[in-house]
Protein backbone atom coordinates (compact mmCIF):
# COMPACT_ATOMS: atom_id res chain seq x y z
CA UNK A 1 0.00 0.00 0.00
CA UNK A 2 1.24 3.41 -0.23
CA UNK A 3 2.60 5.21 2.60
CA UNK A 4 2.05 8.63 4.31
CA UNK A 5 6.01 9.06 4.50
CA UNK A 6 8.85 9.09 1.77
CA UNK A 7 12.49 8.48 2.25
CA UNK A 8 14.22 10.96 3.79
CA UNK A 9 17.74 12.49 2.68
CA UNK A 10 19.11 12.19 6.01
CA UNK A 11 18.51 8.41 5.79
CA UNK A 12 20.01 8.40 3.30
CA UNK A 13 23.48 9.78 4.21
CA UNK A 14 23.16 7.73 6.93
CA UNK A 15 23.53 4.96 5.10
CA UNK A 16 27.21 6.11 3.57
CA UNK A 17 28.07 7.89 7.56
CA UNK A 18 27.33 4.66 9.12
CA UNK A 19 29.90 2.58 7.21
CA UNK A 20 32.45 1.48 9.28
CA UNK A 21 34.06 -1.41 7.28
CA UNK A 22 34.33 -1.96 3.36
CA UNK A 23 33.23 -5.71 3.88
CA UNK A 24 29.97 -7.42 4.93
CA UNK A 25 31.29 -9.42 8.32
CA UNK A 26 27.60 -11.68 8.18
CA UNK A 27 28.51 -14.85 6.59
CA UNK A 28 25.50 -16.21 4.31
CA UNK A 29 23.60 -19.24 5.82
CA UNK A 30 22.96 -22.49 3.17
CA UNK A 31 19.66 -22.79 4.71
CA UNK A 32 18.16 -20.17 2.97
CA UNK A 33 19.79 -21.45 -0.32
CA UNK A 34 16.15 -22.10 -1.83
CA UNK A 35 14.58 -19.33 -1.07
CA UNK A 36 16.78 -16.93 -3.30
CA UNK A 37 15.95 -16.17 -7.20
CA UNK A 38 15.04 -13.38 -9.68
CA UNK A 39 11.45 -12.04 -9.05
CA UNK A 40 8.34 -10.46 -11.12
CA UNK A 41 5.88 -8.61 -9.82
CA UNK A 42 2.30 -8.86 -11.52
CA UNK A 43 -0.29 -6.65 -10.83
CA UNK A 44 -3.07 -9.02 -11.80
CA UNK A 45 -5.76 -7.04 -13.18
CA UNK A 46 -3.13 -5.15 -15.47
CA UNK A 47 -1.31 -8.33 -17.21
CA UNK A 48 -2.98 -10.13 -19.24
CA UNK A 49 -6.73 -10.83 -19.95
CA UNK A 50 -7.65 -14.00 -21.15
CA UNK A 51 -11.28 -13.45 -22.03
CA UNK A 52 -11.78 -10.18 -23.34
CA UNK A 53 -13.69 -8.51 -20.34
CA UNK A 54 -11.32 -6.02 -20.22
CA UNK A 55 -9.81 -7.22 -17.19
CA UNK A 56 -6.66 -9.23 -16.71
CA UNK A 57 -6.64 -12.21 -14.95
CA UNK A 58 -5.45 -15.52 -13.88
CA UNK A 59 -5.45 -17.87 -16.86
CA UNK A 60 -3.90 -14.64 -18.98
CA UNK A 61 -1.22 -15.05 -16.32
CA UNK A 62 -0.84 -18.34 -16.95
CA UNK A 63 -1.09 -18.25 -20.65
CA UNK A 64 2.34 -15.77 -20.49
CA UNK A 65 4.20 -18.10 -18.10
CA UNK A 66 6.91 -18.58 -20.83
CA UNK A 67 7.41 -15.45 -21.61
CA UNK A 68 8.52 -15.48 -17.89
CA UNK A 69 10.34 -18.72 -17.86
CA UNK A 70 10.00 -21.77 -20.49
CA UNK A 71 10.85 -23.88 -18.05
CA UNK A 72 13.68 -25.15 -20.41
CA UNK A 73 17.36 -24.68 -19.60
CA UNK A 74 18.75 -23.84 -22.75
CA UNK A 75 16.18 -21.74 -24.41
CA UNK A 76 17.00 -17.62 -25.39
CA UNK A 77 13.77 -16.22 -25.37
CA UNK A 78 12.38 -16.11 -22.23
CA UNK A 79 12.49 -13.38 -18.85
CA UNK A 80 14.15 -16.86 -16.97
CA UNK A 81 12.79 -15.10 -13.81
CA UNK A 82 12.54 -18.05 -10.59
CA UNK A 83 9.27 -16.43 -9.12
CA UNK A 84 6.25 -14.05 -9.52
CA UNK A 85 4.75 -11.77 -6.86
CA UNK A 86 0.84 -11.47 -7.39
CA UNK A 87 -0.73 -8.72 -5.80
CA UNK A 88 -3.69 -8.86 -4.17
CA UNK A 89 -5.98 -11.91 -5.39
CA UNK A 90 -8.61 -12.50 -2.95
CA UNK A 91 -12.23 -11.22 -2.88
CA UNK A 92 -12.07 -7.30 -2.64
CA UNK A 93 -14.02 -4.41 -3.50
CA UNK A 94 -11.89 -2.22 -5.01
CA UNK A 95 -9.74 -2.47 -8.24
CA UNK A 96 -5.96 -2.51 -6.27
CA UNK A 97 -7.75 -5.61 -3.97
CA UNK A 98 -5.24 -4.33 -0.96
CA UNK A 99 -9.11 -4.52 1.09
CA UNK A 100 -9.70 -8.07 2.14
CA UNK A 101 -13.39 -8.93 2.23
CA UNK A 102 -12.71 -12.63 2.02
CA UNK A 103 -9.37 -13.87 2.40
CA UNK A 104 -10.41 -17.42 1.30
CA UNK A 105 -11.97 -16.86 -2.36
CA UNK A 106 -10.35 -15.44 -5.14
CA UNK A 107 -11.79 -12.20 -6.55
CA UNK A 108 -14.08 -13.20 -9.23
CA UNK A 109 -12.63 -10.46 -12.02
CA UNK A 110 -9.21 -12.46 -11.85
CA UNK A 111 -11.53 -15.95 -12.24
CA UNK A 112 -11.60 -18.98 -10.29
CA UNK A 113 -9.80 -20.84 -7.36
CA UNK A 114 -9.34 -23.96 -10.20
CA UNK A 115 -7.95 -21.02 -12.01
CA UNK A 116 -5.55 -20.17 -9.26
CA UNK A 117 -4.67 -23.68 -8.51
CA UNK A 118 -3.95 -24.38 -12.31
CA UNK A 119 -1.76 -21.17 -11.98
CA UNK A 120 0.59 -22.45 -9.44
CA UNK A 121 0.65 -25.84 -11.08
CA UNK A 122 1.54 -25.23 -14.50
CA UNK A 123 4.27 -22.42 -13.12
CA UNK A 124 6.08 -24.81 -10.90
CA UNK A 125 5.99 -26.57 -14.45
CA UNK A 126 7.72 -23.66 -15.60
CA UNK A 127 10.28 -23.45 -12.90
CA UNK A 128 8.19 -20.38 -11.49
CA UNK A 129 7.42 -20.03 -7.43
CA UNK A 130 4.36 -17.94 -7.07
CA UNK A 131 4.10 -15.61 -3.84
CA UNK A 132 1.15 -13.83 -2.99
CA UNK A 133 0.56 -10.47 -1.80
CA UNK A 134 -1.13 -10.94 1.92
CA UNK A 135 -2.84 -7.63 3.78
CA UNK A 136 -2.91 -8.40 7.60
CA UNK A 137 -2.52 -4.77 8.65
CA UNK A 138 -6.35 -4.33 7.72
CA UNK A 139 -9.44 -5.59 5.96
CA UNK A 140 -12.32 -4.08 3.76
CA UNK A 141 -15.23 -2.31 5.67
CA UNK A 142 -16.91 -4.85 3.78
CA UNK A 143 -15.29 -7.88 5.60
CA UNK A 144 -18.34 -10.47 7.76
CA UNK A 145 -15.72 -9.56 10.23
CA UNK A 146 -16.07 -5.60 10.63
CA UNK A 147 -19.59 -6.32 9.70
CA UNK A 148 -19.99 -8.49 13.07
CA UNK A 149 -17.38 -6.10 15.18
CA UNK A 150 -19.77 -2.94 14.15
CA UNK A 151 -22.73 -4.39 15.47
CA UNK A 152 -21.04 -6.07 18.23
CA UNK A 153 -20.21 -2.12 18.87
CA UNK A 154 -23.26 -0.73 18.52
CA UNK A 155 -25.44 -3.45 20.46
CA UNK A 156 -27.66 -4.19 17.35
CA UNK A 157 -25.36 -7.87 17.03
CA UNK A 158 -26.05 -11.32 18.27
CA UNK A 159 -23.74 -13.11 21.26
CA UNK A 160 -21.84 -14.88 17.93
CA UNK A 161 -21.03 -11.16 17.13
CA UNK A 162 -19.56 -10.34 20.34
CA UNK A 163 -16.12 -11.83 19.87
CA UNK A 164 -15.41 -9.66 16.30
CA UNK A 165 -15.60 -6.43 18.69
CA UNK A 166 -11.97 -7.52 19.21
CA UNK A 167 -10.92 -7.69 15.81
CA UNK A 168 -10.39 -4.34 15.21
CA UNK A 169 -9.78 -0.97 17.38
CA UNK A 170 -12.31 0.16 18.84
CA UNK A 171 -12.41 4.22 20.82
CA UNK A 172 -14.85 6.09 22.41
CA UNK A 173 -12.00 9.04 21.47
CA UNK A 174 -11.20 10.26 18.40
CA UNK A 175 -7.33 9.83 18.39
CA UNK A 176 -4.81 9.85 15.32
CA UNK A 177 -5.82 7.28 12.71
CA UNK A 178 -9.49 6.63 13.79
CA UNK A 179 -12.70 7.69 12.02
CA UNK A 180 -16.41 7.92 13.14
CA UNK A 181 -18.34 4.58 13.11
CA UNK A 182 -21.42 6.72 14.37
CA UNK A 183 -22.77 6.76 18.02
CA UNK A 184 -19.73 8.42 19.68
CA UNK A 185 -18.10 5.44 18.36
CA UNK A 186 -14.41 6.00 16.18
CA UNK A 187 -12.37 2.91 14.93
CA UNK A 188 -8.56 2.36 13.83
CA UNK A 189 -8.29 3.01 9.67
CA UNK A 190 -5.23 4.94 8.76
CA UNK A 191 -4.93 4.32 5.08
CA UNK A 192 -8.87 5.23 4.65
CA UNK A 193 -12.12 4.75 6.31
CA UNK A 194 -12.94 1.72 4.18
CA UNK A 195 -10.08 -0.37 5.41
CA UNK A 196 -10.18 -0.89 9.41
CA UNK A 197 -6.77 -1.78 10.99
CA UNK A 198 -6.90 -5.11 12.41
CA UNK A 199 -6.32 -6.07 16.20
CA UNK A 200 -2.98 -8.31 15.44
CA UNK A 201 -2.53 -8.27 19.58
CA UNK A 202 -6.03 -10.41 19.32
CA UNK A 203 -5.66 -14.09 20.17
CA UNK A 204 -8.61 -15.04 18.00
CA UNK A 205 -7.19 -12.56 14.91
CA UNK A 206 -4.06 -14.87 15.14
CA UNK A 207 -5.62 -17.74 14.75
CA UNK A 208 -7.44 -16.89 12.16
CA UNK A 209 -4.24 -15.77 10.40
CA UNK A 210 -3.47 -19.24 10.50
CA UNK A 211 -6.01 -20.62 9.50
CA UNK A 212 -5.08 -18.34 6.46
CA UNK A 213 -1.93 -18.91 5.66
CA UNK A 214 -2.65 -22.72 6.24
CA UNK A 215 -5.05 -23.00 3.43
CA UNK A 216 -2.68 -21.20 1.03
CA UNK A 217 0.28 -22.64 1.24
CA UNK A 218 -1.72 -26.11 0.77
CA UNK A 219 -2.70 -24.58 -1.76
CA UNK A 220 1.16 -24.68 -3.25
CA UNK A 221 2.24 -21.07 -2.69
CA UNK A 222 5.88 -20.78 -2.24
CA UNK A 223 5.85 -17.62 0.02
CA UNK A 224 3.98 -14.37 1.05
CA UNK A 225 4.71 -10.60 -0.07
CA UNK A 226 3.45 -8.56 3.28
CA UNK A 227 1.47 -5.62 2.83
CA UNK A 228 2.22 -2.33 5.53
CA UNK A 229 4.43 -4.59 7.83
CA UNK A 230 5.81 -0.98 8.81
CA UNK A 231 2.24 -0.14 10.18
CA UNK A 232 1.06 -3.29 12.23
CA UNK A 233 1.37 -0.51 15.34
CA UNK A 234 2.36 2.56 13.64
CA UNK A 235 5.22 3.70 14.79
CA UNK A 236 5.79 0.99 17.32
CA UNK A 237 8.22 -1.35 15.69
CA UNK A 238 9.06 -3.68 18.33
CA UNK A 239 5.41 -4.72 18.82
CA UNK A 240 5.47 -4.75 14.46
CA UNK A 241 8.48 -7.11 14.89
CA UNK A 242 6.74 -9.33 17.83
CA UNK A 243 3.92 -9.87 15.36
CA UNK A 244 5.85 -10.47 12.40
CA UNK A 245 8.16 -13.19 14.85
CA UNK A 246 5.13 -14.75 15.43
CA UNK A 247 4.04 -14.77 12.02
CA UNK A 248 7.47 -16.19 10.58
CA UNK A 249 7.07 -19.12 13.20
CA UNK A 250 3.42 -19.81 12.20
CA UNK A 251 4.57 -20.05 8.44
CA UNK A 252 7.79 -21.90 8.95
CA UNK A 253 6.13 -24.54 10.71
CA UNK A 254 3.54 -25.10 8.17
CA UNK A 255 6.60 -25.13 5.17
CA UNK A 256 9.77 -24.68 6.54
CA UNK A 257 10.81 -23.37 2.47
CA UNK A 258 8.28 -20.42 2.68
CA UNK A 259 9.45 -17.04 1.59
CA UNK A 260 8.53 -14.40 3.14
CA UNK A 261 9.25 -10.65 1.69
CA UNK A 262 7.86 -7.56 3.36
CA UNK A 263 7.16 -4.10 2.77
CA UNK A 264 8.42 -1.48 5.60
CA UNK A 265 8.05 1.80 3.23
CA UNK A 266 10.58 4.01 5.77
CA UNK A 267 14.16 5.40 5.64
CA UNK A 268 17.01 3.08 6.06
CA UNK A 269 17.08 2.53 9.77
CA UNK A 270 13.25 1.91 10.16
CA UNK A 271 13.90 -0.98 7.56
CA UNK A 272 17.21 -2.37 9.47
CA UNK A 273 15.13 -2.44 12.89
CA UNK A 274 12.44 -4.40 11.08
CA UNK A 275 14.52 -7.36 10.02
CA UNK A 276 15.34 -7.78 13.90
CA UNK A 277 11.90 -10.13 13.28
CA UNK A 278 13.48 -12.07 11.69
CA UNK A 279 11.62 -11.88 8.17
CA UNK A 280 13.30 -13.14 5.05
CA UNK A 281 13.37 -10.09 3.09
CA UNK A 282 12.35 -6.57 3.48
CA UNK A 283 11.96 -4.05 0.23
CA UNK A 284 15.35 -1.92 -0.38
CA UNK A 285 13.67 1.26 -0.41
CA UNK A 286 16.65 3.65 0.22
CA UNK A 287 18.11 2.11 -3.14
CA UNK A 288 15.14 2.08 -5.45
CA UNK A 289 13.01 5.84 -4.37
CA UNK A 290 12.70 8.46 -7.14
CA UNK A 291 15.21 10.52 -8.82
CA UNK A 292 15.64 12.85 -6.08
CA UNK A 293 16.56 10.63 -3.46
CA UNK A 294 17.06 6.97 -4.46
CA UNK A 295 20.73 5.33 -4.53
CA UNK A 296 20.66 3.47 -7.99
CA UNK A 297 18.91 6.40 -9.76
CA UNK A 298 21.36 8.86 -8.04
CA UNK A 299 24.41 6.69 -9.41
CA UNK A 300 23.48 6.16 -12.77
CA UNK A 301 23.13 9.79 -13.35
CA UNK A 302 25.71 11.18 -11.53
CA UNK A 303 28.08 8.36 -11.77
CA UNK A 304 29.60 7.92 -8.63
CA UNK A 305 30.64 4.49 -8.37
CA UNK A 306 32.90 4.69 -5.66
CA UNK A 307 29.85 5.93 -3.63
CA UNK A 308 27.20 3.69 -4.53
CA UNK A 309 29.56 0.74 -3.67
CA UNK A 310 30.25 2.13 0.00
CA UNK A 311 26.68 2.60 0.39
CA UNK A 312 26.25 -1.40 -0.76
CA UNK A 313 28.27 -2.94 1.30
CA UNK A 314 27.17 -0.75 4.51
CA UNK A 315 23.09 -1.81 3.54
CA UNK A 316 24.52 -5.10 3.57
CA UNK A 317 26.02 -5.26 6.31
CA UNK A 318 23.58 -3.19 8.53
CA UNK A 319 20.36 -5.62 7.74
CA UNK A 320 22.60 -8.63 8.27
CA UNK A 321 23.98 -7.59 11.52
CA UNK A 322 19.81 -7.55 12.52
CA UNK A 323 19.40 -11.28 10.80
CA UNK A 324 22.15 -13.13 9.59
CA UNK A 325 19.93 -14.87 7.12
CA UNK A 326 18.48 -11.34 5.60
CA UNK A 327 17.88 -11.59 1.94
CA UNK A 328 17.90 -7.80 0.76
CA UNK A 329 14.85 -7.61 -1.57
CA UNK A 330 16.21 -4.49 -4.45
CA UNK A 331 14.12 -2.92 -7.24
CA UNK A 332 13.93 0.22 -9.53
CA UNK A 333 10.39 0.82 -8.80
CA UNK A 334 6.74 -0.63 -7.90
CA UNK A 335 2.99 -0.31 -8.19
CA UNK A 336 3.30 2.60 -5.48
CA UNK A 337 5.69 4.42 -7.38
CA UNK A 338 6.60 6.41 -10.91
CA UNK A 339 7.82 3.91 -12.66
CA UNK A 340 11.40 4.09 -13.41
CA UNK A 341 11.26 4.74 -16.76
CA UNK A 342 10.22 8.13 -16.12
CA UNK A 343 13.61 8.71 -14.23
CA UNK A 344 15.72 6.94 -16.42
CA UNK A 345 15.33 8.74 -19.72
CA UNK A 346 18.07 7.03 -22.03
CA UNK A 347 18.04 3.63 -23.11
CA UNK A 348 21.47 3.75 -21.84
CA UNK A 349 20.45 4.58 -18.57
CA UNK A 350 17.88 2.05 -18.09
CA UNK A 351 20.26 -0.75 -19.02
CA UNK A 352 22.78 0.55 -16.87
CA UNK A 353 19.91 0.57 -13.85
CA UNK A 354 18.93 -3.06 -14.90
CA UNK A 355 22.60 -4.07 -14.33
CA UNK A 356 23.19 -2.07 -10.86
CA UNK A 357 19.90 -3.28 -9.21
CA UNK A 358 20.33 -7.18 -11.18
CA UNK A 359 23.79 -7.92 -10.19
CA UNK A 360 22.93 -6.53 -6.02
CA UNK A 361 22.97 -9.17 -3.57
CA UNK A 362 19.64 -10.91 -2.54
CA UNK A 363 16.30 -11.29 -4.56
CA UNK A 364 15.63 -8.25 -7.13
CA UNK A 365 11.35 -7.90 -8.08
CA UNK A 366 11.21 -6.87 -11.43
CA UNK A 367 7.61 -4.70 -11.67
CA UNK A 368 5.67 -5.80 -14.59
CA UNK A 369 6.90 -3.95 -17.52
CA UNK A 370 9.90 -2.74 -16.18
CA UNK A 371 11.63 -4.58 -18.84
CA UNK A 372 10.15 -2.87 -22.01
CA UNK A 373 10.60 0.41 -20.28
CA UNK A 374 6.60 1.22 -19.58
CA UNK A 375 6.12 4.61 -18.00
CA UNK A 376 3.62 5.68 -15.55
CA UNK A 377 3.39 8.00 -12.92
CA UNK A 378 1.40 10.54 -10.74
CA UNK A 379 -1.97 8.78 -9.96
CA UNK A 380 -1.90 5.21 -8.78
CA UNK A 381 -3.82 4.15 -12.07
CA UNK A 382 -1.38 5.22 -14.24
CA UNK A 383 1.64 3.18 -12.51
CA UNK A 384 -0.47 0.60 -12.72
CA UNK A 385 -1.14 0.58 -16.74
CA UNK A 386 -2.16 -2.49 -18.74
CA UNK A 387 1.32 -4.49 -19.59
CA UNK A 388 1.92 -4.01 -23.55
CA UNK A 389 2.25 -7.17 -24.72
CA UNK A 390 1.89 -6.90 -28.85
CA UNK A 391 0.88 -4.23 -31.41
CA UNK A 392 -2.68 -5.26 -31.91
CA UNK A 393 -4.10 -4.85 -28.45
CA UNK A 394 -5.02 -8.59 -27.94
CA UNK A 395 -5.38 -9.60 -24.39
CA UNK A 396 -4.81 -6.00 -23.18
CA UNK A 397 -6.86 -4.90 -20.13
CA UNK A 398 -8.72 -1.80 -20.21
CA UNK A 399 -6.74 1.30 -18.69
CA UNK A 400 -7.96 1.46 -14.38
CA UNK A 401 -11.24 4.44 -14.21
CA UNK A 402 -9.00 7.27 -13.07
CA UNK A 403 -5.95 6.48 -15.13
CA UNK A 404 -5.00 9.88 -16.75
CA UNK A 405 -2.67 9.02 -19.02
CA UNK A 406 -1.64 6.08 -21.15
CA UNK A 407 1.70 4.31 -20.49
CA UNK A 408 4.42 4.64 -23.71
CA UNK A 409 7.27 1.86 -23.70
CA UNK A 410 10.72 2.33 -24.93
CA UNK A 411 11.25 0.32 -27.89
CA UNK A 412 7.90 -0.77 -28.39
CA UNK A 413 5.67 -3.87 -26.83
CA UNK A 414 6.85 -7.07 -26.21
CA UNK A 415 6.38 -8.28 -29.50
CA UNK A 416 8.29 -5.91 -31.53
CA UNK A 417 11.37 -5.75 -29.18
CA UNK A 418 12.01 -9.42 -28.78
CA UNK A 419 13.10 -9.01 -32.43
CA UNK A 420 15.27 -5.99 -31.66
CA UNK A 421 18.47 -7.28 -29.83
CA UNK A 422 19.31 -3.91 -28.25
CA UNK A 423 16.25 -3.18 -27.16
CA UNK A 424 15.58 -2.86 -23.23
CA UNK A 425 13.57 -6.55 -23.13
CA UNK A 426 16.78 -7.99 -24.93
CA UNK A 427 19.14 -6.31 -22.36
CA UNK A 428 16.79 -8.04 -19.10
CA UNK A 429 17.38 -11.51 -20.73
CA UNK A 430 20.92 -10.81 -21.69
CA UNK A 431 21.68 -9.81 -17.69
CA UNK A 432 19.68 -12.31 -15.97
CA UNK A 433 21.02 -15.25 -17.71
CA UNK A 434 24.58 -13.60 -17.60
CA UNK A 435 24.12 -13.68 -13.58
CA UNK A 436 22.78 -17.54 -13.60
CA UNK A 437 25.97 -18.73 -13.84
CA UNK A 438 27.03 -17.62 -10.76
CA UNK A 439 24.93 -18.01 -7.39
CA UNK A 440 27.82 -15.22 -5.37
CA UNK A 441 26.28 -12.49 -6.76
CA UNK A 442 22.65 -13.35 -4.92
CA UNK A 443 24.27 -15.57 -2.13
CA UNK A 444 27.50 -14.08 -1.29
CA UNK A 445 29.37 -12.21 1.00
CA UNK A 446 29.95 -8.89 -0.26
CA UNK A 447 33.47 -6.72 0.06
CA UNK A 448 33.91 -3.06 -1.32
CA UNK A 449 37.49 -3.56 -3.27
CA UNK A 450 37.42 0.02 -4.05
CA UNK A 451 38.98 2.38 -7.10
CA UNK A 452 41.15 5.34 -7.43
CA UNK A 453 38.31 5.94 -10.42
CA UNK A 454 35.22 7.70 -8.53
CA UNK A 455 32.97 6.23 -11.48
CA UNK A 456 34.54 2.86 -10.77
CA UNK A 457 32.76 0.61 -8.22
CA UNK A 458 34.79 -2.99 -7.59
CA UNK A 459 32.39 -5.26 -5.52
CA UNK A 460 33.86 -8.89 -4.32
CA UNK A 461 31.46 -11.68 -3.87
CA UNK A 462 32.15 -14.79 -2.13
CA UNK A 463 29.97 -18.37 -1.47
CA UNK A 464 31.02 -21.66 -0.44
CA UNK A 465 34.51 -20.64 -1.18
CA UNK A 466 33.96 -19.67 -4.78
CA UNK A 467 34.55 -16.02 -5.25
CA UNK A 468 33.89 -13.38 -8.31
CA UNK A 469 33.63 -10.02 -9.03
CA UNK A 470 31.43 -7.22 -10.22
CA UNK A 471 32.96 -4.24 -11.67
CA UNK A 472 30.63 -1.04 -12.67
CA UNK A 473 31.92 1.71 -15.03
CA UNK A 474 28.92 4.67 -14.14
CA UNK A 475 30.35 7.01 -16.12
CA UNK A 476 27.91 8.14 -19.75
CA UNK A 477 31.09 9.87 -20.46
CA UNK A 478 34.49 8.05 -21.15
CA UNK A 479 35.93 4.54 -20.73
CA UNK A 480 38.31 4.21 -17.87
CA UNK A 481 41.32 2.57 -16.94
CA UNK A 482 42.60 0.58 -13.96
CA UNK A 483 44.84 -1.47 -12.02
CA UNK A 484 42.90 -4.52 -10.71
CA UNK A 485 42.98 -4.92 -7.04
CA UNK A 486 45.58 -7.44 -6.19
CA UNK A 487 42.30 -9.99 -4.34
CA UNK A 488 41.55 -9.96 -8.11
CA UNK A 489 44.26 -9.25 -10.42
CA UNK A 490 44.49 -12.79 -11.56
CA UNK A 491 40.58 -12.78 -12.97
CA UNK A 492 39.39 -12.89 -16.48
CA UNK A 493 36.76 -11.20 -18.02
CA UNK A 494 33.34 -13.62 -17.84
CA UNK A 495 30.57 -11.27 -18.85
CA UNK A 496 30.45 -7.76 -20.59
CA UNK A 497 27.32 -5.93 -19.92
CA UNK A 498 27.88 -2.80 -21.87
CA UNK A 499 25.08 -0.32 -22.72
CA UNK A 500 27.18 1.51 -25.46
CA UNK A 501 28.35 -1.73 -26.34
CA UNK A 502 31.96 -0.94 -25.57
CA UNK A 503 35.06 -3.57 -25.60
CA UNK A 504 36.48 -4.32 -22.29
CA UNK A 505 39.73 -5.31 -21.95
CA UNK A 506 41.89 -6.84 -19.65
CA UNK A 507 45.67 -7.39 -20.13
CA UNK A 508 48.51 -7.74 -17.21
CA UNK A 509 46.12 -6.73 -14.49
CA UNK A 510 45.16 -3.38 -15.89
CA UNK A 511 41.58 -3.07 -17.02
CA UNK A 512 39.74 -0.93 -19.55
CA UNK A 513 35.90 -1.06 -18.49
CA UNK A 514 33.83 1.54 -21.68
CA UNK A 515 31.67 3.64 -20.33
CA UNK A 516 28.14 2.55 -18.58
CA UNK A 517 29.47 -1.11 -18.40
CA UNK A 518 29.61 -3.72 -16.05
CA UNK A 519 31.78 -6.78 -15.89
CA UNK A 520 31.94 -9.82 -14.25
CA UNK A 521 35.01 -11.48 -13.69
CA UNK A 522 35.78 -14.91 -12.24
Amino acid sequence: MKKHFYITMAALTLLGLSACSTESSAKPTKSTNDLYGNYYEIFTGSFYDSDGDGKGDLKGITEKLDYLNTGKKDTTDDLKVDGVWLTPIMKSPSYHKYDVIDYYQVDPSFGSMEDFENLVKESKNHNIKVIIDLVLNHTSSENEWFKAAKRAVLGTGSKEDQKYKDFYNFSREQKEGYVSLGEGWYYEARFWEGMPDLNLKNEDVRTEIKKITDFWIKKGIAGFRLDAVGEYYTGETEKDNEFTKWFMETVQKQNKDVYVVGEVWNDAYNIESHYESGIDSLFNFPFAQAKKYGVIAETVQLGNGQNFADKLVTWDMAIKEKNKGAIDAPFLSNHDGDRSANTFNTLEQKKMAANTYLLMPGNPFIYYGEEIGMTGKGADENKRQPMIFNNDGKGQPKPFENSSMEAETDGGSVEVQEKNPDSVLSWYKKVLRAKSNYPEIARGEITNLESDEKNIAILSYEYEDEKVAVIHNFSDKEDLTIDLPKEISKYKIKETLSAFKGEAKLENGKLTIPKYTSLILK
